[in-house]
């Protein structure tokens, strides 16, 4: 027999599992004890992966990794995170705001004390229903002692049927599934002393016994559908009939498949292809590396000139020559769309076009076929024009490349930044890893700014993931964990110093926690390089700048990894970060590339 809270908390376990979640991330407390009890259970019986994570900011990130770890392999089914009550709550707000953004599907369930309790300067409580504003997709409050005996509840057959049903609506809300707009989703539990429990198994003889693969695709997807159109055409646009030329942007796509049918689309129709690193569509026939840089040039902007329409895939968001193309009022602007939101940050989107990606080949082809039936096709000469525009680019160079170090440099530095990433990157290609390749997760600042300007098309590129939602470097080895742990593949997070230096404690973990495959390459380059391509670096007052922007910090990367257990590697040069990414990942590892900083003045 067990008592309210222990029967709640398996009626929330049993019901996350039926509708697909496999895997939870558990932060240790005392008004979580019943959750912590039932999935702990449930992970003796096989029917999910638990990881117990110290800090909830790190285990609000780690889940997100394990939601976009789902989401490569084609299923948009949410990792849960579970934690006490209080403070607790409030460090998940940063990857709720994430996925949130990003639109990838993610549960909390935070536990917290009944309702009486609220507002009397009890231990641990707060306003937790509702805490998160409108992050979430669904909210819950579920009361205490819900399965109790009447009067105080609905009696456990009653009291389990309406928690199930609370917990099916806020996975079905977080996956999408019936409103195309996947995100995070909050259910508040509320538990009752005791919190320990009885004799007997916590979960129900009804508990699933088998793995339940989630919502996956069907090998068959819709057809695109055009579901919304502006009035009229755009106030500029000349009509030059037929052969008018477009290009495809394509931003960061959660869902791979999505890029795939990008690529598709840009060969059929023979548009250019300018493809961020983690569209998961930089390559192809079509796809043009340094497009950025070329629509920074007289050249590349009359080239863009030429386009009648666009088509935008994914979130765009990495450089401003883009988000200036975007801006146009001259020219066709579509967008394909794979959920509710979409980017369209200048408002000159003409129309939506509505697509749930094919997991298959053939599926994606039809698709493709489709959805270029309502474009029109570009010249034979348009792609190549844009490939030669590209090729008499000068060499890369730039506010972040710059030259080696010179000697005596007390960082050791060796080689710059731009190539160890394009090192990092290369490592992770089907080409040089084969099937071992590694996942990359790439930060959000500067890192993925240099791949996005210098990593080369082609098939087939690395599978990269980065937090682009908000576009924050919080989080990012927490999310390669979790990517790591559910993904059951090695992962190589590459990020700059003060990326690495804002989660190294997530680093860490228990000494019965499993280790994962995870090798995070920190360019050691002094600080927030990012800042100093912008017009912040132009003002008067070195000093002044360093302190407030690039924030040059006195931190050893290597002890710090070293205190956390994890083993350390240096490699000043590029031979030596060759050597080390020419090895499989096993463990957890630190590789510090010492790079040098950029000149401020």
């Amino acid at each position: 027999m067990q008592p309210p809270s222990l029967t709640a908390a398996a009626a929330i376990v049993e019901a996350l599992v039926a509708t697909g979640v496999r895997w939870a991330v558990l932060s240790p407390g005392s008004r979580s004890a019943p959750m912590a009890y039932a999935l702990a259970e449930a992970e003796a019986a096989g029917l999910l992966g638990l990881r117990v994570v110290l800090d909830e900011r790190s285990a609000g990130f780690t889940a997100l990794g394990m939601s976009r770890a789902a989401l490569l392999e084609g299923r948009r089914a949410p990792a849960a995170v579970v934690t006490t009550s209080g403070t607790a709550v409030a460090n998940l707000h940063p990857a709720l705001a994430e996925a949130d953004a990003a639109g990838i599907p993610l549960v909390v369930i935070s536990t917290d004390r009944p309702h009486e309790l609220v507002g009397t300067g009890a231990n641990q409580t707060t306003a937790q229903a509702g805490i998160f504003a409108l992050a979430p997709r669904a909210t819950a409050d579920i009361p205490a002692d819900l399965t109790a005996p009447g009067p105080a509840g609905l009696g456990e057959e009653a009291g389990r049927a309406a928690i199930t049903g609370q917990v099916r609506r806020a996975v079905l809300a977080a996956a999408g599934t019936l409103t195309r707009d996947p995100g995070p989703a909050h259910i508040n539990a509320r538990f009752r002393p005791p919190l320990t429990p009885g004799d007997g198994t916590i979960l129900g003889e009804s508990r699933p016994r088998a793995a339940y693969a989630g919502p996956a695709k069907e090998p068959a997807a819709p057809a695109p559908r055009l579901v919304w159109e502006a009035p009229g055409a755009p106030a500029n646009v000349v009509d030059e009939g037929g052969g008018a030329p477009g290009l495809i942007i394509a931003g960061d796509c959660p869902d791979p498949a999505l890029g795939a049918l990008a690529v598709r689309v840009a060969e059929r129709l023979g548009w250019p292809l300018l493809a961020e690193p983690t569209s998961g569509a930089r390559h192809g026939a079509t796809a043009q590396s340094r497009y950025a840089e070329l629509l920074a040039t007289r050249g590349g902007r009359d080239l863009a000139r030429r386009a009648r329409s666009l088509l935008v895939v994914g979130h765009p968001s990495l450089s401003r020559p883009v988000s200036a193309l975007l801006a146009r009022d001259d020219v066709r602007i579509s967008i394909l769309a794979d959920r509710a939101r979409i980017t369209d940050v200048a408002g000159t989107a003409r129309r939506v076009i509505a697509v749930e990606p094919a997991g298959t080949p053939d599926g994606l082809e039809d698709q493709a076929a489709r959805i270029a039936g309502l474009l029109d096709r570009a010249g034979p000469s348009w792609a190549a024009d844009w490939t030669s525009a590209v090729a008499a680019l000068s060499p890369p160079s730039g506010p972040w490349g710059g030259a080696v170090a010179a000697p005596g440099d007390p960082r050791g530095a060796m080689l710059t930044a731009d190539e160890a990433a394009l090192t990092v990157w290369e490592s992770c290609t089907l080409d040089h890893a084969g099937a071992d390749a590694p996942l990359l997760v790439v930060g959000s600042s500067m890192t993925i700014r240099r791949l996005d300007r210098l990593a080369p098309v082609g098939a087939p590129a690395p599978t990269a993931v980065a937090n682009r939602g908000l576009a924050g470097i919080d989080g990012t080895i927490a999310t390669a964990g979790g990517l790591a742990l559910a993904s059951g593949r090695p992962v190589r997070a590459l990020m700059g110093d003060l990326a690495f230096l804002h989660d190294a404690m997530s680093l860490g973990h228990g000494e019965l926690e499993c280790e994962p495959d995870l090798q995070v390459i920190v360019l050691d380059d002094a600080g927030g390089s990012i800042f100093k391509g912008l017009e912040y670096a132009g003002v008067p007052g070195p000093k002044r700048f360093s302190r407030l922007f690039s924030t040059p910090q006195r931190a050893d990367v290597a002890n710090i990894a070293r205190g956390l257990g994890v083993d350390v590697i240096e490699a000043p040069d590029r031979d030596s970060l060759e050597r080390v990414m020419a090895q499989p990942v096993r463990g957890s590892s630190v590789v510090r590339v010492p790079c040098p900083p950029v000149d401020e003045r």
